[in-house]
Order: structure tokens, then sequence, then C-alpha cells
């Protein structure tokens, strides 16, 4: 017990940084992108392009989290995610904007490691408790910091979000060295890494997916194909939106809106004792309100809009982390984590195309979109789980 509280300590207290010094420059991509290249559908296809990389790593990634150990993955994909930032900031054009996000995409090999070590080192009874409490340190520190980032923004325009980038890709170097000293082994059996592995989870890919519990096959398609294109697709130009089309906000303010929505947060963890598995498609029905709401295009209206994108999606994330933990054998943990991960970005890369085109034509068609996508979502996520979800 005292190292399954040790690594879940190291990894909450690393997040915690992580989150941190990643949010003042990251959470304004988008608008840095764009500042770049001046073009809505150069954010989509970098955002889509970061998506077809991570989906082709996070492939390893689970086969390796289910073989080498999870330590491994989680230190060097921590490393590799600090120099995608360094390159970040010195980008001039597409050539190493797309140079950054291949290396941010390889990153994401080690996320399924995180999770399974999460898994591996919590109580049954503790999993939603934890999970939320993941998310949280995760999330929290990514959404207040860009305070900074955008009065840095509006200050000291692109060239402040390049100094972002370079000290935050710096200080996430050294997160990965410190987990890779501290963190403790939690698979029992490991096998050596060899050539065969690199090839090997691509082969077996269709073998894995049918190994998992169905509930876990039905959420992973619906949430690839639905429900998180609509969400990649909001947040993806949200910012956007809200500054350039309907300038309603500054960056500055936009900094101020994710930082007081992420607070709430909080208000989810005392909520975990009292969550069912059951509310998943009615928290999925808010979420598309959610967007909704957002197109009413006041301050108040963005800032309300976020604030429940926030508390929806916290608990969504728990209930399906708690699900996959629940019905998955902890040799196949990294591997279930791996393509709970490839519908994130098998869902941000429709998002991102279909969002930087929607956008480009007409950019309230796209909340639109968003929003009824996640309402379409809900209604078939009742029908298809109301026997599994009691």
């Amino acid at each position: 017990m005292q190292l399954l509280n040790r690594n879940i300590s190291i990894l909450l207290i690393t997040s915690l940084l992580l989150s941190s010094f990643m949010g003042i420059s990251y959470p304004l991509i988008s608008e840095y992108i764009y500042s770049i290249t001046y073009s809505a559908i150069a954010v989509g296809f970098l955002s889509s392009l970061r998506s077809i990389f991570g989906i082709f790593f996070l492939i390893l990634g689970g086969f390796l989290a289910d073989s080498i150990g999870r330590r491994k993955p989680i230190w060097i994909g921590t490393i590799m995610l600090g120099f995608s930032h360094i390159i970040y900031a010195i980008s001039n054009d597409m050539g190493w904007l797309i140079l950054a996000v291949i290396l941010e995409g390889f990153s994401f090999f080690y996320f399924p490691a995180f999770s399974a070590m999460i898994m591996d080192s919590t109580r049954g009874n503790e999993l939603m408790r934890i999970f939320t409490l993941v998310l949280i340190v995760d999330h929290l520190p990514y959404s207040l910091t860009p305070i900074f980032g955008g009065i840095i923004r509006d200050s000291y325009g692109i060239v402040g979000l390049r100094i972002c980038f370079m000290v935050s890709g710096a200080l996430m170097i050294i997160i990965g060295i410190i987990r890779w000293k501290l963190l403790l082994e939690t698979l029992i059996e490991t096998r050596s890494l060899h050539a065969k592995m690199l090839i090997e989870p691509y082969i077996k890919i269709l073998n894995n997916l049918r190994e998992l519990n169905p509930l876990i096959v039905k959420i992973i398609a619906l949430r690839a194909f639905i429900l998180l294109s609509a969400i990649s697709m909001f947040y993806s130009f949200s910012i956007i939106y809200a500054i350039r089309y309907a300038k309603v906000v500054s960056f500055t303010e936009w900094g101020f809106v994710l930082a007081i929505s992420s607070l709430f947060y909080l208000a989810v963890l005392p909520l975990t004792k009292f969550l069912k598995k059951s509310f998943y498609p009615s928290i999925l029905f808010c979420e598309g309100i959610s967007i909704a709401v957002f197109l009413i295009g006041t301050k108040i209206s963005i800032l309300i809009s976020m604030i429940l994108m926030n508390i929806m999606g916290a608990i969504t994330y728990s209930i399906e982390r708690t699900i996959l933990a629940e019905t998955t054998k902890q040799s196949m943990r990294g591997r279930g984590e791996t393509f709970m991960n490839l519908s994130f970005y098998f869902g941000s890369f429709i998002g991102g195309i279909l969002g930087g085109f929607i956008y480009s034509i007409n950019p309230p068609l796209l909340l639109m979109s968003s929003s009824m996508l996640l309402i379409f979502g809900s209604i078939l996520a009742f029908i298809l789980f109301r026997k599994y979800l009691q």
C-alpha cells in the first residue's frame, strides 16, 4: 500500500506542476497558430495532424504499458512533450509547426501508462474519487494559469507566447526526469523491449479491441464518432470565436473565463459519492445545452457555458474511467486506456477538419453543430447503454 500511495502522490503532484506550466501558453495554441498562419483551416489541419500522430503512437503506448511496464513510457513521454513545446516556441512557419505537432503526437504514447498506473494503484471503491482528483489536478491549474498567458499575449504579442512555450517546455523536461527518478513500477510481469514490440500492437489491435467488455467498445465508438468530434470543434475554435468573431472578450478576459470556470472542477469532487453510471446520457445532454449557451454571445453566457462544460466533462471522464477500470483486467488496462484515448484523438481529428471548414463558412454554425451533435449523442447513449448503466 505504501508503494501505491507513493505513485499516486507523485503522479498527482507532477501533474499539478505540468498542468500549471502548460496552462500558461497551450490554451492559446489555436490563437498562436492563427497568428503565425492567419488561417482557420491551418488551425484545424494542425489539430487533426496532431490527432493522427497521437492515434498512431497511442496504439504503441498502450501495448508497451502492458509489456515493458507503466514507468518508462510515463517519463519518456513527458520529456518528449517538453521538447514539442520548445519547437512551438521557435516556430515561424507551417514547417516548424508541423514538426512540433508531430513531436507532441509522439509524446501521447505515455497516456495509457499514466492511467493504467492510476488504476493499478487505487482500490476499487476509490476509483471514481481518484479519477476525479486526477482530472482536477490535470485541468484546474491548466485553466487558471491562462490568465498570465492572456496578459502576456495582450502586452507582448506573439513574442510573449514564444517565451511562455520555451519556459514551459524546459520545465516539462524537468518533470519527466522527476518521474523517472521517483515512480515505482506497478506491472507485476514486464518484458524487455525488442524490435518486434514496435509492430506487434498494430497487428493485434483488432484482437485487443475484441477482448474488451462490449460496453467499453460501445463507449469508445460513441466517443470517437460523435461526442469528441463535437467537443473538439467547440474547444478548438471557442477562443477564436469569442475574441475575433464575436469580439466579446480580450485575451486577458478569456484567461479569466478559463480560470474562473475551472474552479468549478472542485465542485465535482464532493459529488462523486452521489454519482451513478446511469447519469451518463443526461450529462452528455447537458454538455450539448452548455455549448448552446455560448452562442448567446455575452461575457456572462460565455462564462456560464465554460463552467457547465467543465463540470459535465469532469463527470463524464470519471464515469467512463470507472467503467473501464471495473470491467478490464490489469493486464489489459493499458490497452483499454489506449482505445479510450484513441477515441479522443480520432474525434479530435474529425472535429478539427470539420470545424475548420464549418468555421470558415459560418462561425455560429460551428457552435450549433457541436451542440446538436452532443444532444444526439446523449439520446444515442440512452438507447445503447440503458441496460448496462444501472
